[in-house]
């Protein structure tokens, strides 16, 4: 009886049931039977997945973001990265780091306080003009008292003691050239201007001064003695006793001469 049941169910839900069965006290057990199992399927959970799918399919759940799943894939570091995709803050980084190795390599050979040619009181412009300047010296000659020097009546010890050494050094012409760190009646700002001024102009690469007064004009550090040397504003300054020392201690001469010579060796083979 319950295969034939079973077999006649769908039909006993279509309505058939006297067709298919002996009695009706059948029916109605059939029919109840038939209700519980309808009950039981409604208090059933759903599973898990069914109902992820379902939901899905009531509520158009959206596809996994794949986009994010492939930026994650990425390696960390590209080989060869175009600068347009690059951080903004590696743009803009290059550019102050390129910035400031400019204003460093233009600070290397710095001339503090330098005039433009024009604007060169007409003392300064006379000297510059007198005489034809050497286009490319290596050493820049100053101490207190040259601008009288060039321009008016030398003494003589200061200049029988620079013509000396220049005769024992035995450099090539046009390697040294002389420049003043001011002149009698100027403010030490001024000439330490002019001197600056005439520095860019020539472009020397040694600044050589005599005495520590031409030294504390021009400002330069106090720890530049005599027999001494130091890196200022990208060039070598080499410290001297003053030329009227030197002409009163033969001992002195011979080691400033030994010094200069040993400093500045590369000027016997200065380029021709």
């Amino acid at each position: 009886m319950m295969g034939r049941s079973a077999i006649a169910r769908p039909w006993l839900k279509a309505g058939l049931f006297t067709l298919l069965l002996e009695n009706e006290e059948r029916v109605l057990a059939l029919r109840a039977d038939e209700r519980r199992k309808d009950d039981s399927a409604v208090r059933m959970p759903a599973s898990p997945r069914s109902s992820v799918a379902e939901a899905a399919s009531r509520h158009q759940m959206p596809q996994p973001p794949f986009p994010q799943l492939k930026e994650r894939q990425r390696p960390a570091l590209q080989p060869a990265q175009n600068p347009a995709s690059a951080p903004a803050s590696s743009r803009v980084a290059r550019p102050v780091a390129e910035r400031k190795a400019a204003a460093a390599s233009s600070a290397v050979l710095a001339t503090p306080g330098a005039l433009p040619v024009e604007e060169w009181p007409e003392r300064w412009l006379a000297l510059k003009n007198r005489r034809p300047l050497p286009p490319q010296p290596l050493v820049l000659w100053t101490y207190a008292g040259l601008g009288e020097d060039l321009t008016g009546t030398p003494d003589e010890t200061r200049r029988q003691v620079i013509v000396r050494m220049l005769m024992e050094l035995r450099h090539p012409g046009g390697t040294h050239v002389f420049w003043p760190c001011g002149f009698a009646g100027e403010t030490p700002q001024d000439g330490s201007a002019l001197f600056w001024s005439g520095v860019k102009l020539l472009n020397p690469r040694v600044l050589l001064l005599f005495g520590s007064d031409a030294r504390d004009t021009l400002s330069m550090p106090k720890t530049l003695l005599p027999f001494c040397q130091d890196r200022v504003h990208g060039r070598l300054v080499i410290q001297l006793p003053r030329p009227q020392s030197l002409a009163a201690d033969e001992a002195s001469f011979k080691q400033a001469l030994a010094f200069l010579s040993r400093l500045l060796s590369f000027c016997a083979k200065r380029r021709g």
